[in-house]
């Protein structure tokens, strides 16, 4: 059975997209010393996510670190020191924000610049989803920019969280009103963000992020209008799976990136390689058994303008 406070974390991260307001509730009632210590970076994601993001509560969720960070002794791993660092960020606390950051940097082995600019990217991601177009697009894109720098063109340690954040910075733009996309400015910053992201993970992370960032990178093509690039990553990444899923653990993965590629070929008049490529998404999906998964690729079905029928 799990532990009361470790409940409570997994009910919060449960109803957190549908419930955000109880999803802050069930965040105030945990004890973070009563959390086995592989649980709390989960939890300060949800402080920033759900209090700080979508309920605007910053100073709270900067007040909420104290004692998350109290609970992990005397060496915080790194993703503490970054989520607390953003927060104070977020919380207009500039003198918290540095402490955090450069605790960040000794925790890490970074250098204080790019402890600094992976917490501004952190900051960018929560902050982004919240603000107008051009208001998202200039602050993800300041926060992008800093890891083109030189300081960044070197394998380093906290390349694994320079992904996560981009990754999830393409990903949010992504779920914008198809109208924002037109601007240049955020399809600018979109496909900075998904190729940023991909470059870091080929550094830092295993075969399932690889795969995952050429198929986010599907996701823009199309998003984009690109069809022949949105193909192209598609194809990446189940090669990718090919190569790598010999337990057929990423079945789901694969439904998803087959529903992009298939897109990608109707828009190509490939149609033949349409009709396979969709039958075999639709084919894997029927076999989810789930329904969260059952509506995420319904979701997503429709808005790739899948027809009913077969293709074409």
């Amino acid at each position: 059975m799990n532990h009361p406070a470790t409940a409570l974390l997994d009910e919060a991260d449960a109803c957190h997209d549908d419930d955000p307001a109880r999803a802050a509730d069930l965040l105030r009632r945990i004890d973070p010393a009563a959390l086995p210590a592989e649980r709390r970076t989960g939890l300060a994601f949800l402080l920033n996510h759900v209090i700080g993001e979508k309920l605007g509560g910053w100073h709270e969720a900067h007040a909420m670190f104290d004692r998350l960070l109290r609970a992990a002794g005397d060496q915080p791993p790194p993703a503490l020191w970054r989520q607390a660092a953003a927060a104070a960020r977020l919380a207009g606390d500039a003198v918290a924000a540095q402490r955090l950051s450069d605790a960040l940097a000794a925790a890490a082995g970074a250098s204080a610049a790019q402890a600094q600019d992976v917490v501004a990217l952190t900051a960018a991601m929560y902050s982004a989803p919240g603000l107008p177009s051009a208001q998202a697009a200039d602050e993800a894109g300041v926060a992008l920019r800093a890891l083109e720098a030189e300081a960044w063109q070197a394998t380093g340690p906290l390349d694994g969280a320079a992904a996560a954040c981009a990754n999830n910075i393409a990903s949010g733009l992504l779920e914008r009103p198809a109208a924002d996309l037109h601007g240049e400015p955020l399809r600018d910053v979109l496909d900075r963000a998904a190729c940023l992201g991909e470059r870091f993970w080929l550094r830092a992370g295993t075969w399932v992020n690889h795969e995952r960032a050429a198929y986010l990178r599907a996701m823009v093509g199309n998003a984009l209008g690109d069809a022949s690039q949105a193909r192209a990553h598609a194809l990446r990444a189940l090669a990718i799976v090919d190569e790598n899923d010999t337990d057929h653990a990423e079945q789901v993965d694969r439904a998803f990136i087959e529903l992009e590629r298939a897109r990608a070929c109707r828009d190509l008049a490939l149609h033949d390689e349409a009709r396979t490529a969709q039958d075999t998404a639709d084919a894997l999906a029927a076999q989810f058994n789930d329904a969260g998964l059952d509506a995420w690729f319904a979701k997503r079905r429709s808005e790739l303008g899948t027809p009913t029928g077969r293709v074409a």
